[in-house]
C-alpha cells in the first residue's frame, strides 16, 4: 500500500526524538513481524563486497531486541501470524523449529494466521503449548456438544515501565477455507471449530469489541494483533483490518499481517472518528517493524535490513540449513527455461493465482504423468491450486530443495472420480476474482483455489459477474447466474483431440487432497466423491518423479518441453518455455 500518511508519522518521530530525551525510559518499543513463512535464510546484495550476506532474519531482529534492552529500552517482540508453514525449513519438522527459534528469539506474544493450522488442529496445539509465548485470539473458538470454549485467551496485558498495554488477537476468517477444513471437523465431518466472521462481518465486529472493552479500563493502550489483512478480497468481505477499525472502538494500534502489505504507519478513524495506527511488514522476512508509544504519540518504522546478528540464533538457523542441504540439496536435473509465479518483467507481481503460468503448468503435469504413465491408473485430468504453488524455479541446476520450496506443503495426492458439472463448478469457484485489479499490489486480484490444469483446458469471460454463493464456512453452494468459465475441454490420449466437457459424465480428476478429499479452497463440490486412491504420495515427490522422467541430455535430465514424456501426447497442450503456459487457460 502506498502510505499516504508518511507526513503525520515523521512529524510524530520528529517531535519524539526533539522532545522526549527525559521520558525516554517509558516510552514503548514494539518490534513486529508478520507472514515469515519460514523465510530464515534471507540474503542481501552487498554491493561493497559484491556478494550476497544475511539480510532480515530471527538472527538480525534478535540482535535488534537486544541492543535496545541494554540501553534500557521498554521492549516487546510480537507476531502477527503465518510463520511456521511455508518453506522446507517450517515443513521439516511441522513447524517445531520455527516455534523453538522464536522461544530462543525471545517473542513475548503472536497470534495464529490461517496457516498455522496447516499441520492439522492437533500440531497447531502442541505447537502452542511448547511455545514460551501465548498465542491469542478473540474469534477462534470451539463448539461441540452445545458448549462453547475459547482455545486460546483473547486477549493479553503487559506491564512494561510504568504502564499497561493490552494486545487483542484476531484471526482471519478466511482461515476455514484457506487452510484445510477438515482440520476443524471432528471425526464425523462436523465443524466444531469456528472462526467468527465467517459468516457476519458484525460478528468479526462484535468479538474484537468486546475484546477490547474488556481490556480498555485495566490498560493504557489497546493493540489488535491481527492476522486478517487489507487486500481486494478481505475488504469486499469487509472484514479487513481496516473494516474492523472502522466498526470499533478504542484501539490506539493495529499490526496486521495476512495481506503481505507494506503498510509503515497509515492512519485510520475508528467507528467515533479517533485516529488508529496501522502497520504490516510485508511478507517473507523482507521486513521487521518497530512501532514506539511515547506520551508525545505513536511512531512507527520499517526495518528492510539489519546486519547485526544474535550468535545464538545464527547457530541454530545455520544448523537449519546444513539439515536440509544434506537431506535435500542434491541435484535432481538441470532446467532450461526458468518456471514462473511471478511476472517475468515485474518479479513482484505474483501472478500464480490469476493467470497461466508455466509452472502450473508444471505442477499439474506432474499429476497426470503419475498417474496415466508411472501408476498406469487412468487420470482424466489433474489441477493444482494457485495458492499452493509458493515459488519460481530459476534456470540451471535444480534439487529436491527446489521442489519442496515450490510446494512446502506436504499436501498427498490423491484421485477422485467427480463429474463435469463438479469440475466446472470447481473451476468457476477459483475465478471470484479473475478480472478485477488490485492497485494495492498494482497486479491482478488473485484467488488462491484459481485452478491450473492439465488434461483440460477453458476460457474465461471476466466481463461476466462471479455468481458464485457460498455458505456461512465459504464452501461452496451454487453458481446463481451464468458461468464466467466457458469452452471447457477434456483430452483425449486416444485421439489426441480436446473434446467437450460432458456436465453428466464422470470424470477421474487428480490432485492434492487438501483440494480434492479436505474441501480446501471451500471446494465443497468434491466433498462426496468416491475415492480412486488416495496418500499416493507427497505433491513435491511426485513433481520431484516427473522431473526424474524427462530425457537426460548428459547426466542429469534436461527440463524442457521436447524432453517431457507428455510431449510424446498428439495434440497435447504443453510448452515450458512460455513463461505464460500453452494456452490451456484463456482469461477474457
Amino acid at each position: 500500500m502506498k502510505n499516504k500518511f508518511i507526513l503525520p508519522v515523521v512529524f510524530l518521530s520528529a517531535l519524539f526524538l526533539f522532545a522526549g530525551c527525559k521520558k525516554e525510559a517509558e516510552d514503548i518499543h514494539i518490534i513486529y513481524t508478520n507472514d515469515v513463512h519460514g523465510y530464515i535464510d534471507n540474503l542481501k546484495k552487498n554491493s561493497d563486497i559484491k556478494d550476497n550476506i544475511p539480510g532480515v532474519r530471527y538472527s538480525s531482529l534478535t540482535e535488534y531486541v537486544k541492543q535496545l534492552k541494554s540501553e534500557n529500552k521498554n521492549v516487546l517482540l510480537v507476531d502477527a501470524g503465518d510463520h511456521i508453514q511455508g518453506t522446507i525449513y517450517c515443513a521439516i519438522d511441522n513447524g517445531e523449529t520455527i516455534v523453538n527459534m522464536m522461544n530462543t528469539a525471545g517473542y513475548d506474544l503472536a497470534t495464529p494466521g490461517n496457516h498455522e493450522f496447516d499441520y492439522g488442529m492437533k500440531q497447531f496445539l502442541k505447537l502452542a503449548g511448547k511455545a514460551s509465548y501465548p498465542y491469542i485470539s478473540c474469534n477462534f473458538y470451539k463448539k461441540e456438544n452445545g458448549k462453547i470454549t475459547r482455545p486460546l485467551k483473547p486477549s493479553k496485558i503487559f506491564k512494561i515501565g510504568n504502564s499497561k498495554i493490552a494486545f487483542i488477537g484476531i484471526t482471519t476468517p478466511e482461515t476455514i477455507t484457506s487452510s484445510t477444513p477438515k482440520f476443524f471437523q471432528n471425526e464425523n465431518g462436523d465443524f466444531i471449530y469456528f472462526i467468527e466472521g465467517t459468516e457476519n462481518p458484525q460478528d468479526l465486529y462484535d468479538s474484537v469489541q468486546k475484546a477490547i472493552n474488556d481490556v480498555q479500563n485495566k490498560a493504557k493502550y489497546v493493540i489488535a494483533l491481527g492476522h486478517v489483512g487489507i487486500g481486494l478480497q478481505e475488504q469486499k468481505a469487509g472484514i479487513s483490518s481496516i473494516d474492523i477499525i472502522k466498526n470499533t472502538t478504542g484501539l490506539d494500534c493495529f499490526i496486521d499481517g495476512h495481506s503481505h502489505s507494506l503498510v509503515s504507519g497509515e492512519i485510520i478513524r475508528d467507528k467515533n472518528g479517533r485516529e488508529v495506527v496501522l502497520t504490516q511488514t510485508g511478507y517473507y522476512m523482507n521486513s521487521f517493524g518497530e512501532m514506539i508509544i511515547s506520551e508525545y504519540g505513536i511512531t512507527n518504522r520499517i526495518f528492510s535490513y539489519d546486519e547485526r546478528h544474535d550468535g545464538e540464533i545464527e547457530e541454530l538457523e545455520n544448523a537449519v540449513f546444513e539439515k536440509v542441504k544434506n537431506e535435500l540439496g542434491k541435484k535432481l536435473a538441470v532446467l532450461e527455461t526458468e518456471l514462473y509465479i511471478s511476472n517475468p518483467n515485474k518479479p513482484k507481481q505474483r501472478l500464480i493465482r490469476s493467470t497461466e503460468m508455466n509452472s502450473g503448468d508444471f505442477v499439474a503435469d506432474s499429476t497426470y504423468w503419475y498417474f496415466n504413465e508411472e501408476k498406469d491408473i487412468n487420470c482424466d485430468l489433474a489441477i493444482a491450486n494457485g495458492g499452493g504453488i509458493r515459488a519460481s524455479i530459476k534456470s540451471g541446476d535444480i534439487t529436491k530443495l527446489d521442489v519442496k520450496n515450490v510446494q512446502p506443503f506436504g499436501n498427498m495426492i490423491c484421485l477422485i472420480k467427480a463429474t463435469g458439472q463438479q469440475i466446472k463448478d470447481a473451476l468457476e469457484m477459483g475465478l471470484t476474482v479473475i478480472g478485477e485489479y488490485d492497485y494495492q499490489w498494482d497486479s491482478p486480484a488473485e484467488n488462491g483455489g484459481f485452478l491450473h490444469v492439465a488434461g483440460l483446458k477453458y476460457s474465461v469471460d471476466s466481463t461476466v459477474p462471479s455468481r458464485v454463493k457460498t455458505d456461512s464456512d465459504g464452501m461452496f453452494e451454487k453458481v446463481d447466474g451464468k458461468y464466467r468459465v466457458h469452452d471447457i475441454e477434456v483430452y483425449n490420449r486416444v485421439t489426441g483431440e480436446y473434446e467437450k466437457l460432458d456436465l453428466n459424465k464422470e470424470y477421474t480428476v487428480g490432485g492434492i487432497n487438501y483440494i480434492l478429499r479436505n474441501s480446501g479452497n471451500g471446494c465443497s463440490m468434491f466433498k462426496n466423491c468416491d475415492q480412486v486412491v488416495d496418500f499416493v504420495g507427497q505433491d513435491c515427490d511426485i513433481m520431484s518423479k516427473y522431473i526424474e522422467s524427462f530425457a537426460k541430455e548428459g547426466e542429469f535430465p534436461l527440463i524442457k518441453t521436447a524432453n517431457s514424456p507428455l510431449s510424446a501426447y498428439k495434440g497435447y497442450l504443453i510448452d515450458y518455455e512460455n513463461p505464460y503456459g500453452s494456452g490451456r487457460i484463456l482469461i477474457k
